[in-house]
């Protein structure tokens, strides 16, 4: 698998996604080696060179030379060139660990880029999955193009984690897909959902504190919700760019006292904070498939989500309610009425239906059929 890297005590969430798949993979009988060139920009020192990480039956390969901001301001030629010379490095040193793997596996179009040097260098499928929800546009920055075609005009499978996400990828690249969705951390599934202590009902959300994810909404519409209602708190999970302006905005609208920011946090602490909770809110602007929506779903918490990207996959009337992107007056009219009407949702039900469609063992059986059948496909062109 090439990813993005692995989750820290400093980024939980960076290279989650990699991680949960990577283990569940593992899981299921298969050995998974997981590469990664790191080329953030990060106010720290870090080793340079290649580092190793071990976790769960998973080996982690991340290799660091130079930020990638520094060679893509001189050129992007020269960028591919390093994150090659990197990639073909740390296959080198696994190829000779583990023998030649029987499938590259690419997380996000940049990495199946990475993906499409070692297929043909080394005569290798390919299967790339796509997450990311710049595609949801209309039209695409030139450098998402221009890789995301050179990408998928290779690879010798393409899995989308929607099924808008997979029309996306038809649409700006005239290439079909396969739709496996995201799958949810065993943790949320082992997490006991504590009855409530008090009166008090807590809505929360998770993510990035980022413009698409909708915060600035969410704490208007909760603002409305809490005229006349003294019991209401909102905890938000996340850092990001747009923390500030939130917190401006819960001063100016008088409800600081309800609201709380808390920062990144691990799944550990996400799935304690989310057993305390009564409702998971979801005010994105734009989706593809929410992680964090099911992790709440795997808790057994009922979800309000805004109607985008492929939230309507795994939210329907039984689990939650959706409404329309960026609608203020909807989304506090949902709020008030799943706080009305909490008691019709079964938790246990809620959390069922999710082990039943988003565990990881059955996420990680779909993968593998994709891997089957790519490896297949190709052994058979060969030998024609």
């Amino acid at each position: 698998m090439i990813a993005r890297g692995y989750p820290t005590k400093e980024f939980p969430q960076w290279g989650c996604f990699e991680q949960d798949q990577a283990e569940a993979l593992c899981n299921s009988g298969h050995q998974v080696v997981v590469l990664s060139v790191d080329s953030r920009f990060l106010w720290r020192m870090r080793k340079i060179g290649v580092t190793h990480y071990y976790k769960n039956g998973v080996n982690y390969y991340n290799s660091f030379w130079i930020p990638g901001i520094v060679t893509n301001y001189i050129s992007r030629r020269l960028n591919y060139f390093f994150k090659k010379k990197q990639i073909k490095l740390l296959y080198k040193l696994v190829q000779e660990k583990y023998g030649k793997p029987d499938i590259i596996y690419g997380q996000f179009f940049f990495n199946t880029v990475m993906g499409v040097y070692l297929q043909k260098k080394y005569n290798i499928p390919l299967v790339g999955i796509e997450h990311a929800a710049r595609f949801n546009l209309d039209k695409l920055d030139a450098y998402t193009h221009y890789w995301g075609s050179y990408a998928y005009s290779n690879a010798d499978g393409i899995i989308t984690v929607s099924q808008s996400l997979k029309q996306r990828i038809l649409y700006h690249f005239n290439k079909q897909s396969t739709t496996i969705n995201n799958l949810v951390h065993p943790i949320f599934f082992q997490q006991t959902l504590l009855p409530q202590q008090n009166a008090d009902f807590h809505f929360v959300s998770t993510g990035s504190l980022v413009y698409r994810k909708g915060f600035d909404l969410l704490i208007k519409a909760f603002a409305e919700f809490c005229k006349n209602r003294n019991n209401a708190y909102l905890t938000i999970i996340g850092e990001g760019e747009e923390r500030e302006n939130l917190w401006k905005l819960s001063d100016m609208l008088g409800i600081t006292e309800k609201v709380r920011l808390i920062g990144q946090k691990n799944k550990t602490e996400i799935a304690q904070i989310l057993s305390c909770s009564s409702v998971f809110v979801l005010p994105s602007r734009s989706e593809n498939f929410s992680v964090a929506v099911l992790e709440a779903l795997a808790i057994g918490l009922p979800v309000i989500a805004t109607l985008c990207g492929g939230i309507q996959e795994c939210v329907c009337v039984k689990n939650g309610i959706l409404i329309p992107v960026e609608d203020v007056e909807s989304l506090s009219e949902a709020m008030k009425k799943i706080y009305c009407n909490i008691d019709r949702y079964n938790r246990q039900d809620i959390s069922k239906d999710c082990f039943e469609r988003f565990s990881p063992s059955v996420i990680a059986d779909k993968l593998v059929t994709v891997f089957n059948e790519v490896i297949e496909n190709r052994s058979t062109a060969c030998n024609n």
